[in-house]
This record gives C-alpha cells, structure tokens and sequence, in this order.
C-alpha cells in the first residue's frame, strides 16, 4: 500500500516546495526546527519527523530536498549516520531506530541571501533576536542602511528517546551554532530545571539571547520566555508544564569579503519534550 507520505509528495511539485521555502526569510519566520511526530518511540517504532519554518512554534512542514541542506544526520549509541531519502518526502525524515537510547537529529542549511532595503524591518528582527550590538557595529563599518544584505544558515536539531534512554545525555555534534542540553528531557518532570550551553564553533558564547517556547494547545501561539547566556554560555529554564518545546538562539557576524554580504546569521535551534 502506497505510504500517505509519498502521496502529499506526490501531488505537490518539488519545484514549488523549493519555491515557497526560499521565499521564507528570518523577518517572515524566525523560527526552524525539527519536529517528531513523538519524542518517545518503541525500538520497533518508525521515526518521523518534519522539517518546519514559522513563527510561535507555528509552520510549515518542508519535504527531503538534499540540494537545500549540508547534512542531514543521526547520532545514537552506533555513532553517526546520514538521514537519507528521496526528493520530495514529507515527512522529510522518516527512519526505523537503530538502537535503544537518545537519539539526536540534526539539520545544517544550505546559505540562503536575504536583502533589506528598508532598515527597519531589519532593525525589528534585531531587536527580536537580542542582537542589540549589531545596529551601532553596522553604522561603524561604514555600511547603508538602506540596502543591507545578508546570508543566514540554518542549524536545527531534536531529541527523541528511543526505549529507555533515561541514561543517555544530549552532546555537542559540531554545527557551527549548537544548543547542547545539559539535561535529558525524557527524565524530568513539569517543574524542572532545564539549562543549555550555546556553542559557537564549538566554544561557549557568552551574552547571547536565548528563548524558549512552549507549544500551544489547539493552535494557539507559543508562550516565550527569553533569557541570555552567562559567560560559561549557559542558560536554564523552568519548564512550566508537560509538552513541547523548542529552544532557539542567533549568532550574528561579519561577513567575509567574498561571500559578497554585511552580515552572516547562524540560527540554533532544539526541540525536546518532557512528559
């Protein structure tokens, strides 16, 4: 029997799928993520993800395109592997689990481009994002304000439990931009302390914003919560109920000479979920 995967793929155009997805920027959806269908399956149980952009924890689904990432992959306890598929599959991820524990996912971009001709929209997703140097650092180099342009990578990654993996931990998988839990979300309860250390290149980044949010029941729009990294790049959390959550931060930096833009954008995120 034909899977309902393969028929959404097929009766939507890869084309206009790659269409719609470059037409998503950082001022029209801030957020991209990886989201399960469940964060704790069977050992016998297939694994299925999406790929979402949105907003609010809110978004579409994108299917498998290998010409939009760097890597795809898998982490458990057999070491690394990459998640593989054919063009055009939604859910993009879709994999029988290889062993018992914590496996983590992880989804590195391609570069997209992004210019904006009017600052203040740029300015607001500063401002959105924490990144409340960038404006006096701009004007300082020099730069218009009335053409700025940018490249913004993509850096998602989720946490599903397979079977009992109360004894396994999250770690850091080598994207340029990563939020490493410091706890395993199968082991706590509503309550709880949750903390993070966001690396860049694999080193604590130190002031840098971080939010949280927590999906809304029946469409709502997701409650956030903002704090800032301290100087060891950690930041924690309280997790006010059982449910979903996605934790997300930015890195931005100057842009090297031949990449032809003002400024290049790293957006982390991670997606867990505590019962």
């Amino acid at each position: 029997m034909e899977q309902p995967a393969r028929r959404r793929s097929a009766r939507t155009p890869v084309w206009a799928l790659i269409g719609a997805m470059l037409a998503i920027s950082p001022v029209s959806a801030h957020e991209f993520w990886i989201e399960p269908d469940d964060y704790s399956v069977s050992p016998e149980t297939e694994i299925k993800a999406d790929i979402r952009i949105g907003q609010d924890f809110k978004g579409n689904a994108f299917p498998y395109i290998p010409s939009r990432f760097v890597a795809f992959k898998s982490y458990d306890r057999l070491g690394e592997a990459d998640v593989t598929g054919v063009t055009g599959d939604l859910p993009a991820l879709s994999m029988t689990p290889r062993a018992e524990g914590l496996t983590i996912f992880t989804y590195v971009s391609m570069a997209e481009r992004i210019r904006f001709q009017e600052w203040e929209k740029f300015a607001y997703y500063l401002d959105l994002e924490g990144l409340t140097a960038i404006p006096a650092r701009h004007d300082a180099r020099g730069l218009s304000r009335d053409d700025v342009r940018e490249l913004y990578t993509r850096c998602a990654k989720t946490l599903v439990s397979v079977g009992d993996a109360s004894g396994d931990q999250d770690r850091a998988t080598g994207m340029r931009l990563e939020l490493v839990a410091a706890q395993n979300p199968s082991t706590l309860s509503a309550g709880a302390e949750m903390g993070f250390t966001l690396l860049w290149e694999g080193k604590p980044l130190a002031d840098t914003q971080v939010a949280l949010f927590e999906k809304g029941q029946d469409g709502a729009a997701a409650a956030r919560t903002i704090t800032r990294t301290d100087d060891s790049g950690q930041a924690s959390f309280t997790i006010p109920a059982s449910g979903t959550y996605l934790a997300a931060a930015v890195e931005m930096i100057e842009a090297p000479a031949d990449r032809n833009a003002d400024w290049e954008s790293y957006w982390a995120s991670l997606t867990f979920a505590v019962e």
